[in-house]
């Protein structure tokens, strides 16, 4: 899951905005108060920032260090899927096919090796919901639950509160209303709300009203739950799993049917809590206005588990054993094909950075710090998460036309921009000998007024911060 993060760096956009606010709390010691570029910023809890600073502290700060607890925590939910279809079935098959399941379609692994929340999200999810099975014989257990619920609130605020639902729900239809009040319960449960929302009422206390507009008005009512105008538009997670959940899809949609029937019908309730488990949070997030696939890789545990026990139920012991040789070459392939290839699954929200990181230090050496680089055409959101990233230098909003371009580098000659590669030859060919190119590669150019060129620096035996790898 490391895979390829040696080479080609994190991705331009969520990737680098992660990173960078994980460099921010390592380089500051600032443990509670999220900042990019050195502005607060209150969209996530810090926790998978921590994990990252902490690696930054171990490694360095690199792109490996940056998405290095992400392939773990994916790991811990490979490992966590084995637990729990070994705990519901004490099938040695289903324990073993889940997994496999899991981590093909590539989805899943190309998340793990990504610097985003969503990894560590499904992970405290996916123990929280194991925990609470194992409260069902031990009830300290339960303290562990609501630790791990802490968890998932502090790596993606309200969505972590989705183990606490579906427990609810379950002893609410099993009728186990003893269970609800058990203290082992409550403690798990004032565990998981009062160290949750430690980072909201910190935050909340400094900033007060600016936090609170931000974080909840902003990211999670109007990004998440706004006001939607196509009435279709709840079926765009549907419409994602179509295109890439195969080949399980069929399965999967088979299997929470007759799951469903089972749990509600049959009073099954290993069945009740693994249809609970995808089905309320798929709902939920399917009325969210930003759908995005990768929101929903907390469910993936439970369908891999699902689609396992559907076809250990269907498979005499021959089929069995083919299906597993098959899924464990598969698998194998997936990993290789993930982690060796340029090929990025639908969850990677951008190109490469490696080009960014390229550029980085010459960026560096020539621009002070706290001086933005001029934009002339590029995005206002990409690179500029992944330049800050590698090298500490923010990214201006975008100029688009060439006229305001032409203004402010005869205003200010010294100015160095950034833009494509493309772009600057079209620009170069309009406006002959009014720039000069510093340096460029296959996706981006750097470069300044011509009048500036004796003054653009290539020494960078003087250069006391080594670039980010």
């Amino acid at each position: 899951m490391l895979g390829r993060q040696l080479d080609t760096g994190i991705t331009n956009f969520d990737d680098a905005f992660y990173a960078q606010k994980a460099k921010e709390i390592y380089e500051s010691g600032n443990l509670w108060i999220v900042t990019l570029a050195g502005t607060p910023d209150f969209a996530n809890p810090p926790l998978p920032f921590w994990m990252m600073a902490l690696s930054y502290k171990i490694f360095g700060v690199s792109s490996f260090a940056a998405i290095f607890f992400s392939a773990l925590f994916g790991t811990g939910v490979v490992v966590l899927t084995f637990r729990i279809a070994d705990h519901l079935y004490k099938d040695s098959w289903i324990s073993f096919a889940a997994p496999l399941i899991l981590i093909f379609p590539g989805i899943f692994i190309d998340s793990a090796r990504r610097a985003m929340v969503d990894v560590p999200l499904a992970f405290f999810v996916t123990l929280a919901l194991f925990a609470f099975l194992k409260a069902k014989n031990h009830k300290p257990w339960y303290l562990i639950f609501g630790l791990a619920t802490a968890g998932a609130i502090l790596s993606k605020s309200v969505l972590g509160i989705f183990p606490l639902a579906i427990a609810f729900f379950y002893l609410v239809f099993n009728r186990q209303w003893k269970e609800i009040v058990n203290p082992f319960l409550v403690i798990g449960t004032l565990l998981s709300l009062g160290l949750g929302f430690t980072w909201h009422l910190i935050n909340w206390l400094e900033f007060r009203q600016e936090f609170s507009s931000t974080h909840f008005g902003v990211f999670i009512f109007n990004r998440g739950f706004g006001v939607i105008e196509n009435p279709f538009y709840f079926l765009g997670y549907a419409e994602d799993f179509i295109r890439n959940y195969w080949p399980w899809l069929p399965f999967a949609l088979i299997g929470l049917f007759q799951f469903a029937k089972h749990g509600f019908i049959e009073k099954d309730e290993n069945s009740l809590l693994l249809f609970l488990w995808p089905t309320l949070v798929f709902v939920v997030m399917s009325t969210s206005v930003n759908h995005t696939l990768r929101y929903t890789i907390m469910i993936f545990p439970a369908l891999s588990i699902i689609v396992a026990k559907t076809f250990s139920d269907w498979l005499d012991a021959v089929w069995k054993e083919r299906m597993i040789t098959g899924l464990v070459g598969i698998a194998c392939l997936t990993t290789l094909f993930v982690n060796a290839t340029p090929i990025q699954a639908k969850v990677t929200l951008g190109s490469s950075s490696k080009e960014v990181r390229h550029l980085a230090s010459i960026i560096k050496l020539n621009i002070p710090e706290n001086i933005k680089i001029g934009n002339f055409k590029l995005s206002y959101w990409n690179p500029k998460h992944a330049m800050l990233f590698y090298s500490d230098r923010d990214l201006e909003p975008p100029v688009t036309k060439k006229e305001e371009l032409l203004m402010q580098s005869q205003s200010n000659p010294k100015k160095m921009w950034l833009t494509g590669t493309s772009q600057f030859k079209s620009l170069n060919s309009q406006t002959p000998g009014s720039f000069y190119l510093i340096q460029a590669n296959s996706k981006y150019a750097f470069f300044t007024s011509s009048g500036n060129r004796d003054f653009v620096k290539y020494d960078f035996s003087e250069m006391k911060i080594p670039h980010v790898k």
